[in-house]
Order: C-alpha cells, then structure tokens, then sequence
C-alpha cells in the first residue's frame, strides 16, 4: 500500500460523501491507495452512512473505525495506527482534493521529504474564494529552491494540504489534551525528522471550505486565549529542550511567536 489517506469525522453531514467522492475519482490507481475513516463521538447513524457508501464504491480501498472518545486527535492517532501506507496524507472530513492529487504529491515523495501542495478556500457557497495564509505561502515559495522548515512554516501549522512519509511521523502521535493548537505541535513534533521540503505543482489542490461554525472560525475570550498561549508555548518549549540539536531553531522561534500572535485574534485560524 503506497498511501493511507486519514479522515477524522464528528457527525458528518452530507459533506464527507463529496470529500469521498473526490478520493474515489483520483488518478491515482485505486490499489495504491486506502481510505480510512475515523468516526468519533456519536455513532448513529453515520457508521452504516459510511459501509453503505464503501459498499457500494467497492473498488475503494477503505476500512471505517469507530472511537467513543471524541477528539480529532484521538481519531487521527488511531488512523495512523491502523494505516498500512508507506505515506499518510490527512483529509478533513468537509474538505476535498483535485483528482490528480495523490498521484501528484507521491511522484515527489520520498521517504525523508514532505511535499505540500496548493490550497484553495471556498467560503460557504463552495464556490467564492477566500484569502487563506496558507494558499498566500504557496505563491510565495513558489519557483523557489532549497525550501527550509522556516521559509514555508505557514504549510506546517496544519497536517492537510501535503504528503508525509511514515518514516518521519514514526511514533509520535497528535496531543489529544489539546482541542487547539494540536495540529501545529503534531507538526513540529516531526518537523525534527524532515530533510526535505518539495512543493507540488499548482495544481496539486487541496480544497478548504471555509464553514462559518467550524472550530477555527468560533471566537473565545481574551482568557481563553491567554491562558491557550501560555500552555502551547510551554509545550514547544519542552518538546525543543528534548531534542534541541535536531530541531530547527528558527523555525522552533516562529512557532512561539505564531502562539503568542493568536493572543490578538479573536478566532483561532
């Protein structure tokens, strides 16, 4: 198996069977790649939703798990733990990806090297784009070479939009005690192991649709935040002083101040 491709659900709407569908019309042949769906939380009735769908697209590599334990990070952990690929690639369950997608990010792949692609954001229609700092951040690296941790550190603020080798996530797992902020501690937790950063081609595209309820998007209070900051700083802290020789210093710095930056910010994005 080339890639498992991971996708954490909570009560899913219809939206999950168009992200589906968009796994299912990949270029990419079909024995080259599963789809693992981790369904969290509430049960009913979206785990026989799920089996009705795999069996009727057969030719779909795909295994659906149940957890009880709410929490993306609790889903995506056992993804990676029933995963069979030699390459993970994270989908969220309300986005989609363009059907040259998985073929494109592992023709670069290799066992040391994260390839990022292109992002595209859709506000609630589907259709209206969005400014997203990430989409900014492939136009900015675009043409460039000798990509470095800190020149495209926007890419790892979150584990979608690119393909990571199983090699560099090895036995590290998402933080389930956080409910913010865990996408980017996952991602510098590995960055320690990465050696080589490729971008694909432009249009190599993972699709953000931006949900005006969606958890990035909700506002919390000054406190929250502050208190938020303060607990991820200190956990960047102490995963660099674990391994200091091997992290990349800059990039450990602008992940601290990427923190403390939310502090001004109403939502979490």
């Amino acid at each position: 198996m080339k890639i498992s491709v991971i996708i954490p659900t909570y009560r899913p709407g219809a939206y999950i069977f168009e992200c589906l569908d968009s796994l299912r019309h990949q270029t990419l042949p079909k024995n080259q790649f599963e789809v693992i769906v981790v369904l969290n939380g509430e049960r009913n009735p979206y785990e026989e939703q799920l089996f009705e769908y795999f069996q009727k697209y057969s030719d779909v590599v795909s295994q659906v798990f149940y957890s009880e334990e709410k929490g993306v990070s609790n889903a995506r952990n056992l993804g990676i733990d029933q995963s069979k690929g030699q390459y993970i690639v994270f989908v969220d369950d309300d986005d989609w990806v363009s059907p040259n997608y998985l073929e494109n990010l592992v023709a670069q792949a290799d066992e040391n090297c994260v390839v990022l692609s292109n992002l595209v954001a859709v506000g609630d229609d589907k259709t209206t784009p969005e400014n997203h700092f990430i989409s900014n951040a492939y136009v900015r690296n675009a043409g460039q070479e000798n990509l470095t941790l800190f020149k495209t550190r926007s890419f790892f603020s979150s584990p979608v939009g690119k393909i990571i080798p199983r090699n560099v996530i090895g036995s590290n797992r998402f933080f389930s005690d956080f409910s913010l902020g865990e996408d980017s501690l996952f991602m510098f937790t590995i960055s320690r192991r990465v050696k080589t950063i490729r971008l694909a081609s432009a249009d190599t595209i993972y699709y953000v649709w931006n949900r005006a309820n969606s958890a990035s998007r909700s506002h919390y209070s000054y406190f929250f935040r502050v208190k938020l900051a303060l607990r991820t700083t200190k956990r960047y802290i102490a995963l660099f002083l674990k391994d200091p020789f091997n992290y990349d210093f800059p990039f450990f710095l602008s992940r601290v101040v990427a923190t403390l930056r939310k502090l001004f910010q109403k939502t979490y994005q």
